[in-house]
């Protein structure tokens, strides 16, 4: 079992603080330094918009200043990785956005904007085709935000799409899209789901997660989901199921640090926009960099 070791550790920090997104160096020092959750909301405060919504390339991938669905839903996983109440004037504002982008005809949010080639972003961010068809993602991991911050949306809405989305995933076969997969893995951990929908949601997602989790190390250095994307915490339900592989993806981790410090995405935009796409992938790594930190932390894994 390796060991990030503590001048590794160090260096991973060196380089969040000196190459990550003010926005992530607030979140490291909240996470590891006794930081405040204030600090970390003051940064984020500059990726949203009068309209409530999040934009400014808090996707990294997505560089529209405008607000997308897709930025705000990343803006909620950080409310919730500091604990923001419902009362918090940011929170407030985001609902408000979800409210006004929700497509009734759909039971939907539109996930990018229709102006998002005003802007640089990946080639796989285009309006049409999938994104447009997608009932899962966001909007799995939207009807989480629904369920947390209750008070901003209509109890008969609330119900309705709590249900659809569960039954959905019922209709699908055992392997899903990743990103499809994830935004239920953020359904599931919802503080307020019903527990008779949270145990039907969990045994529907286990033959889809035993399915969809690329449990041979070979394969974890192409763009998939590995273990820990499943269980970044060994309380996730399915840490138990994948502990072998877990162990080796920990290893992974450890092995695969850069000699600067930090990790690097395992995607790019190809020959797409080239000066964006490095200010992206330099904000992805700082991104990467603390979510590994906090995998391997929580697993014991770092030499404190």
């Amino acid at each position: 079992m390796k060991q990030l070791t503590r001048s590794a550790y160090e260096k991973a920090a060196a380089y969040i603080k000196s190459q990550a997104r003010p926005l992530e160096q607030a979140r490291y020092a909240y996470h590891f330094e006794n930081g405040a959750a204030a600090a970390v909301l003051d940064e984020l405060a500059a990726f949203q918009n009068d309209d409530g919504g999040f934009g400014h390339g808090l996707e990294p991938d997505v560089r529209l200043a405008d607000s997308s669905v897709i930025a705000t839903t990343i803006a909620f996983q950080i409310f919730r990785e500091v604990g923001v109440s419902g009362d918090h004037p940011m929170v407030v504002r985001a609902c408000r956005y979800l409210m006004d982008t929700y497509d009734a005809t759909r039971t939907d949010w539109p996930i990018i904007p229709a102006n998002v080639d005003d802007a640089p972003h990946a080639p796989w961010w285009i309006p049409g085709g999938d994104l447009d068809q997608s009932l899962a993602n966001p909007r799995a991991e939207i009807v989480d935000y629904l369920n947390d911050y209750p008070e901003h949306f209509p109890a008969a809405l609330r119900e309705q799409l709590t249900t659809a989305v569960v039954d959905y995933l019922r209709e699908r076969p055992d392997t899903i899209k990743m990103h499809d997969l994830l935004c239920y893995m953020r359904l599931w951990n919802t503080r307020n789901l019903p527990q008779e929908l949270r145990s039907r949601l969990l045994e529907q997602l286990r033959p889809i997660v035993e399915n969809s989790v690329e449990q041979n190390r070979a394969g974890w250095l192409a763009y998939g989901l590995q273990p820990l994307s499943i269980a970044p915490t060994p309380d996730s339900p399915f840490a138990d199921h994948f502990q072998d592989a877990i162990e080796q993806n920990l290893d992974f981790l450890i092995e695969t640090q850069t000699e600067h410090g930090g990790w690097m995405p395992n995607w790019s935009w190809g020959e797409n926009w080239p000066d964006a796409w490095a200010q992206a992938q330099r904000e992805w790594s700082g991104c990467i960099t603390l979510d590994n930190l906090r995998t391997l932390h929580a697993y014991g894994r770092i030499d404190l």
